[in-house]
Parts: structure tokens; C-alpha cells; sequence
């Protein structure tokens, strides 16, 4: 089991893991602005929207999103997040940096 309170840079915003263990991680990520477009051959994603508003952009089609809205993403989906927004983000299995593809 990891946790961190330490923030870094992601495809989507700056990162802090909150817990990771070989199954599951769960993080808080702060988006501002435009992430970049990406998918994951593996990693199946939970969004939940803590607060803020803002866009994810699904295989090109924009879902706009606020506070208590949840985006599920499968393996396999282009996805980006647009906006000034904070949302915990759940990955099944842990995220992994080698299963980010940019597009």
C-alpha cells in the first residue's frame, strides 16, 4: 500500500496519489486549463468531480461535468479533461505510467 501527499504532473493535471495498492489507486487530480488527449490499453478510470466545472472530452464528444458528477472510462477510450476543476480519480488497476498512450 502506498500513500502520498506529494503532487506531480499527469496527462490530465497535477497529481497526488491518496492510495495505491497492487489492485486499485485512487488519487486527487487539480486540472487547469487543458490536459492531453490520451487512453489506456489496460487501466479502467473512475471520475468523480470534487468541485469546479469543466469538460471531459470522450473519444472527441465533450461531457461537461460539476461537483458530484462521476465519468467512468473504459480501457480504450480517448479521453481529456478541460477546465478549473478538482476530481478524485480511481484506477483499476493502479495507474501506471507505461499504460498512458498520448494521442
Amino acid at each position: 500500500m502506498t500513500v502520498s501527499a506529494e503532487g506531480e504532473r499527469g496527462p490530465c493535471g497535477r497529481v497526488r496519489e491518496l492510495y495505491s495498492n497492487d489492485k486499485v489507486s485512487v488519487a486527487e487530480v487539480s486540472v487547469r486549463g487543458e490536459g492531453e488527449e490520451h487512453y489506456h490499453r489496460r487501466t479502467f478510470e473512475v471520475y468523480y468531480v470534487i468541485d469546479g466545472r469543466g469538460k471531459v472530452v470522450l473519444n472527441g464528444r465533450p461531457v461537461d461535468v460539476g461537483p458530484g458528477d462521476v465519468v467512468a472510462i473504459e480501457p480504450g477510450t480517448r479521453h481529456k479533461v478541460i477546465g478549473n476543476l478538482r476530481m478524485l480519480v480511481v484506477c483499476i488497476p493502479p495507474f501506471d505510467p507505461e499504460d498512458v498512450y498520448r494521442v
